[in-house]
């Protein structure tokens, strides 16, 4: 695999200035020329897959990602691709060939690396029972055939986003795709150029400074801790971010380093589960990537944020064999062969109940500027739906951006549209989204709730886990305002 910083031509800074801008009543006129048509804050997965959703379908449009990190590194992680979300990145990624292989698309490149999840086999960590065994299936007859799930490697999806940002065409032949480096401080709406300037800190080597930059439409794609949400939300729900008490480690490890007999089979997740310590988890499953096995493990803790510190220090191997002291050794033996500083840990976040309310802050009604996955609907991970609805958010944005610029003309693009005609597309975004959003953000917190309790064999959880997963299974993308159930 190329290096994933090599993918992309990242773009330079410049300090150019803008003239003062001030804020009155939405404009109806078309807006003079801009730095950027679209401006995406956050390079994230959902930052990526929104870049490339409105490339492909709005070609040509000049949409810029600026991202707070200086580099793009390899992620630990094992993303879940539920049916939605491969729905959503078939959408997205269109007929798009990779420059490796222009007999392939990318979307074969993402089949290919992606493993579809066939079963699962819980143990008891002590002795090595079998304690359950679970053959994933379609939900219902309807979608016989259809892969219930795949998993892949974060960085490998990152890294197919972003040949794809590199294959799709240009707005012009100037254009940059993402620059590294630049923080989001601020931004503002001037009606009388229809414009907005965002600023941003950015990082070069010799020094940081600010930069100004104009665009017809802001997009907030910077997660759940996101700078954008605050600006716009002044009247909308603010997350309260708090924790279920449980933390999430993840890491990749080589499986030559490990027994044969220790090792899953593709398409299989084994899980061992402590007796003593509910909610204490070991998953081992294997990965496209030869002889590469990802590790998760889920522990309970009072004091979340304190072990997110300790583990991104170079005491992360002994912090977590202390946590998992009770497990045998051919699992502490894993634990050896994992990074000496790992980094890849998260809490599970328990979302405040209002950020699931009737109506999401999407925007603030009043400007161009909108959110996305997690910035605006920040999902617990244990559910694996996070990156899902964010692509879901991704090609939903862009095909209603498109149907809005095709009922003005047939040729018609961004440029053509007028600030209220770009607002009306946000709200148009939100009707569609909202109710679909909020049902997964409730089943996921649901079934977050049982699992922890201990209720997962419950009859409730199981009818809950059905109507979950049917959601994944109905969705298709729509460019209209009919709200999904």
């Amino acid at each position: 695999m190329p290096s994933v910083t090599g993918l992309l031509l990242l773009s330079f800074f410049c300090t150019t200035r803008v003239t003062s801008l001030c804020t009155t009543n939405l404009s109806t006129s078309r807006p003079i020329h801009p730095d950027h048509d679209v401006i995406i804050v956050g390079g994230s997965i959902c930052g990526l897959a929104t870049a490339v959703a409105l490339k492909t379908q709005l070609s040509p449009i000049n949409a810029q990602i600026y991202e707070r990190a200086t580099s793009l590194k390899k992620n630990g992680a094992l993303l879940s691709l539920f049916p939605n979300g491969m729905t959503a990145l078939q959408n997205i990624l269109g007929d798009l060939h990779t420059s490796r292989d222009p007999k392939r698309t990318l979307w074969d490149i993402l089949n290919q690396q992606s493993v579809p999840l066939q079963q699962t086999i819980i143990k008891e960590v002590l002795t090595g029972q079998v304690t359950d065994e679970r053959v994933v299936k379609s939900v219902d007859k309807t979608n016989e055939g259809k892969s219930p799930g795949r998993f892949i490697l974060w960085y490998q999806l990152q890294s197919i986003l972003l040949e794809a940002l590199k294959a799709a065409p240009l707005a012009d032949e100037n254009e940059n795709c993402m620059s590294l480096g630049c923080e989001f401080q601020s931004y503002s709406f001037d009606n009388s150029t229809g414009l907005i300037r965002a600023t941003f800190k950015a990082t070069t080597d010799t020094g940081e400074i600010n930069v100004e930059k104009t665009c017809r439409l802001l997009i907030g794609a910077d997660g759940i801790r996101s700078t954008l949400r605050p600006l716009i939300s002044r009247s909308g729900p603010t997350p309260q971010i708090r924790s279920y008490k449980r933390i999430i480690f993840r890491s990749l490890v080589d499986a030559t380093g490990i027994a044969p007999e220790f090792i899953p089979s593709t398409g299989t997740a084994v899980v061992y589960k402590s007796v003593t310590n509910v909610g204490q988890i070991f998953k081992l499953q294997p990965c496209s990537e030869a002889k590469t096995i990802a590790l998760t493990a889920t522990a309970s803790t009072e004091d979340t944020e304190e072990v997110v510190r300790q583990w991104q220090s170079n005491e992360a191997i002994s912090n977590w064999k202390k946590m998992f002291s009770d497990f045998p050794r051919n699992v502490l033996d894993l634990i050896d062969l994992c990074p000496s500083v790992f980094t890849n840990c998260v809490s599970d976040l328990q979302i405040d109940d209002k950020v699931a309310s009737p109506t999401l802050c999407w925007s603030n009604g009043d400007e161009p500027v909108v959110l996305v996955g997690d910035a605006v609907h920040g999902m617990t991970p244990s559910l694996g739906q996070g990156a899902n609805v964010c692509m879901e958010d991704a090609i939903e944005l862009a095909m209603i951006l498109k149907h809005t610029c095709e009922s003005e003309t047939a040729d018609a693009s961004i440029r053509d549209l007028t600030p209220a005609q770009v607002m009306r597309t946000i709200t148009l975004l939100q009707a569609t989204r909202n109710e679909r959003v909020v049902g997964i953000h409730r089943s996921s917190r649901n079934q977050a709730s049982m699992k922890l309790s201990g209720d997962s064999s419950l009859k409730s959880y199981q009818e809950e886990n059905e109507i979950f997963f049917r959601r994944l299974y109905e969705w298709t993308p729509k460019s209209n305002a009919d709200k999904q159930n």
